[in-house]
């Protein structure tokens, strides 16, 4: 059995860094801040990352991006974000990166890659919106929704490269997709279920009565 384990991080913008686990070995979501508070976690409970998954590139979930000498996977569409300071939140908050990413391995993912955990399969499904190449990631039950959903609300859209339209259409897209035991793990804020949110959302509700009228 795969195990969830969230660090939380108490950078500018407190967020979620997720762990999904297997036999020892793990993929680490969204390492936001804290470097050395998320390596001291991997080393306390002895597990090895073998890659980065990034739900998409925004500042407050990338800035420890080195916190591993291990591949790094990002949306093909999120890519440039990553890449350009204006676009991820760098330059909004006069921070440079600590580190090159022209000398790490970042690879380009769509919603066709599936990652292998032990047996496992991770699922990628595309949901811009909060920025042009958000995803969320699923293993069986859970799933990583970044800045997507949240508990009783969405993701903001007044960022470069969001889009209120396209988020509309991803967070209906991903309520309607799934049946209501699948937990969601968002990058801010408590977990929810996707029963919880059809029922109680209050974004989703307008939107998807929107969507019918």
């Amino acid at each position: 059995m795969y195990q969830v384990r969230k660090l939380f991080l108490d950078g500018d913008i407190p967020m979620n860094c997720y762990f999904i686990e297997r036999e020892g070995k793990c993929f680490v979501v969204d390492p936001g801040y804290q470097k050395e508070t998320i390596r001291a976690y991997v080393e306390e409970h002895k597990l090895e990352v073998i890659g980065i998954l990034l739900t998409h590139a925004h500042i407050d979930h990338i800035e420890a991006l080195d916190c591993f000498d291990v591949p790094i996977y990002v949306h093909e569409l999120e890519y440039e974000i990553l890449f350009d300071d204006e676009l991820n939140g760098f330059g909004y908050f006069g921070k440079q990166k600590t580190y090159d990413l022209s000398k790490m391995e970042v690879i380009k993912i769509t919603e066709d890659t599936v990652f292998d955990l032990a047996g496992h399969q991770i699922t990628v499904m595309l949901t811009p919106g909060h920025t042009k190449g958000g995803v969320c990631y699923k293993i069986e039950h859970d799933m990583y929704v970044g800045d997507t959903l949240f508990e009783g609300s969405v993701g903001r859209w007044d960022r470069p490269t969001a889009n209120l339209d396209d988020l509309k259409t991803s967070v209906i897209k991903l309520i309607d997709s799934q049946p209501d035991h699948i937990i969601i793990h968002p990058g801010h804020g408590r977990s929810s279920t996707i029963g919880v949110e059809r029922a109680i959302n209050p974004f989703y509700k307008e939107w998807k009565y929107e969507s019918m009228s």
